[in-house]
């Protein structure tokens, strides 16, 4: 082909290719047009339809139904490889406490140690160690039973050998189980709180361990198997029954000097008695009508058996009576107890021997955000002779003041004062005022 021609061919071809294109464009342009029209009949036709509607919803009515969109829609969602719904949660707990003594533990202290010669006493910490997270899982329906479970984990398991290990908080188990719960009987297996004595002073910087743990309240987490039943009801309440056996834990563990931490847990006392333990508790609770509420008071009787074999097999075993009550803006609760070799559940100020104590504590709600709360507990050697040990007493008291910001934050200033006795005439005392922060989501 000439290139004289190339031009005119061009033109010709351009000529041909723009008004198709321009063709097609508009054609779209109507269509578009055509769709828009026919939504904005199909709006208008909605808006008359509504209008007329004798049961037009007011915006009273539309709000809530709002709220709860967002709100839904706001939740961070968890899935689990089941597909079953997973819900994440947590506390994270910021405390600052001043202790005027040498105690055991500086941020949760339940034995005060003896006064250091020549020098002053004293400390101040400030940690985050008692934050917690977990998950809880709803699992499928078995039967007429629904399974759950729940899983929680804190920074309370120690800190790194390192310069500065008091900020680097190692994750500690909490709880994991699992639950099938019915309408009148459960069953569980797991690590949970164990079934003897389970009420707790109110504290919110006492998360990790209880408060009076030591001096008058048995505490223990604990793997178990465990089954719950109703063994009869009422308008007023119900009258429950709990039973299970709980893992040979003796609390003899000590472990070596230049070992901090150790991979397999050695047979102890405990593990060598080759049986488990057995708890059981009976309890009756004053329901209120409101069925999210609290019961009104609630009575229960627990005990406790298990064996230790040290050179020779010894018993160890305890029986408690605990109590709780609300009456309006006021409540109480506490517990008393008596036991031998119980030092895995903090009895006997943490020693095998013989003990008897317990803890009280009053609680006044002044509002709906402020509280205030306080109690005394004491644990007491007897048969000395028989049962020697190096602390023969240790009592503590606490007083704090709890205010919600909000419902998911909260602050509190509490005091604590401890004494511990020893036969030696030796003054182990310990004041610590306590700032707490927590924000739970």
């Amino acid at each position: 082909m000439k290139t004289k021609n190339l031009p005119l061919l061009l033109f010709w071809l351009l000529a041909g290719v723009l008004p198709l294109q321009a063709q097609t464009l508009e054609e779209e342009v109507r269509a578009m047009r055509a769709e828009i029209q026919r939504l904005r009949q199909e709006v208008e036709t909605l808006r008359q339809e509504v209008r007329g509607s004798p049961q037009e919803p007011s915006p009273a009515e539309i709000l809530p139904v709002l709220q709860a969109q967002v709100q839904e829609h706001a939740q961070t969602k968890v899935e689990s490889a089941s597909k079953f719904p997973v819900k994440l949660f947590g506390t994270i707990v910021s405390q600052t406490a001043w202790n005027s003594g040498e105690p055991n533990w500086l941020d949760l202290p339940n034995i005060a140690g003896p006064r250091r010669t020549g020098e002053p006493s004293g400390t101040f910490i400030s940690t985050m160690r008692q934050s917690r997270v977990g998950l809880m899982l709803d699992g499928p329906t078995i039967g007429s039973m629904k399974l759950n479970g729940l899983y929680t984990m804190d920074f309370f398991g120690g800190i790194p050998n390192f310069s500065t290990g008091q900020v680097m908080g190692l994750p500690r188990m909490l709880y994991a189980y699992a639950r099938l719960d019915g309408e009148k009987s459960a069953f569980q297996i797991g690590q949970d709180n164990m079934i003897l004595a389970p009420n707790n002073p109110t504290s919110l910087g006492a998360q990790a361990f209880p408060l009076m743990f030591r001096s008058g309240n048995l505490y223990f987490r604990v793997p178990q198997i465990r089954a719950e039943r109703v063994l009869a009801s009422s308008e007023g309440g119900e009258f429950h029954a709990i039973a299970g056996i709980i893992a040979p834990v003796a609390g003899d563990f000590v472990a070596p000097q230049a070992v901090n931490y150790q991979f397999v847990p050695p047979p102890l006392a405990g593990e060598r008695s080759r049986m488990p333990g057995v708890q059981a508790r009976l309890v009756w609770r004053a329901l209120s009508a409101d069925p999210y509420e609290k019961p009104k008071w609630e009575l229960g009787a627990s005990g406790h058996y298990s064996r230790e074999r040290f050179v020779t097999t010894v018993s160890s075993w305890a029986g408690a009576v605990d109590f709780n009550a609300t009456l309006g803006r006021f409540g109480t609760g506490g517990e008393l107890f008596v036991g031998r070799n119980i030092d895995a559940f903090g009895g006997s100020v943490g020693q095998n021997a013989q003990s008897h104590g317990g803890f009280i504590e009053g609680r006044v709600t002044a509002t709906r955000r402020f509280s205030l709360n306080g109690g005394f507990g004491t644990d007491r050697l007897y048969h000395l002779a028989r049962f020697p040990a190096g602390i023969t007493r240790n009592s503590s008291a606490f007083g704090n003041a709890i205010y919600s910001l909000t419902p998911e934050f909260s602050t509190s200033l509490e005091y604590r004062w401890l004494k511990t006795r020893v036969p030696l005439p030796d003054r182990r005392l310990n004041h610590q005022l306590n700032l707490i922060f927590a924000y739970s989501f």
